[in-house]
């Protein structure tokens, strides 16, 4: 079963990317994005790659140069990867486990490690899999993970979040 969850920036995947990983606990493996945001004045400042085994990098701050631009961020794919992929690795070769990857968003597939492991795992029919892909086909993966006839593609607002978590945990579970 891959469920593949998709709606506009800052409307809650993440949310319930993470709900759904405290229901399941030990039963998924993978990684979630989050926002780093100021301290004092509460603006993001970048983002921050966190794995089910609790490593975390901030990999795309508004203070990082890099070749790798998304609006004001620099992405770094190496901090990114020194997170992803490992976890990512363990998940191929445990096959028993729901594999949770949120997001595959531009950030992230300025890595091309990673977006090879992704097929990989994202092309078993046999995978459970939580995916968070952005609202717009960024880029030629997000646009096949949307068409793939394995996803259930579900849209996250402001009104579903609490009924999403339920029914995602239902059908990862089944």
């Amino acid at each position: 079963m891959k469920i593949v969850l998709t709606g506009h920036p800052g409307i809650g995947k993440t949310t319930v990317v993470k709900e759904v990983i405290r229901h399941l606990k030990d039963r998924v493996i993978g990684f979630w994005t989050e926002e780093v945001r100021d301290r004092v004045s509460k603006k993001r400042t970048g983002f921050k790659v966190v794995s089910t085994d609790g490593k975390s990098v901030i990999f795309a701050s508004k203070f990082f140069t890099s070749k790798y631009l998304v609006g004001s961020y620099g992405v770094n794919v190496e901090r990114f990867e020194s997170v992803a992929l490992p976890i990512l690795e363990k998940a191929i070769k445990d096959k028993d486990k729901i594999v949770v990857v949120d997001e595959v968003g531009k950030m992230e597939l300025f890595s091309e490690k990673f977006s090879k492991m992704f097929e990989v795992i994202f092309s078993d029919p046999k995978r459970s899999a939580l995916i968070t892909i952005p609202i717009r086909d960024v880029h030629p993966i997000v646009r096949w993970v949307r068409k793939n006839p394995q996803a259930i593609l579900l849209e996250v607002t402001r009104e579903n979040t609490d009924a999403l978590i339920s029914e995602i945990i239902g059908l990862l579970t089944q």
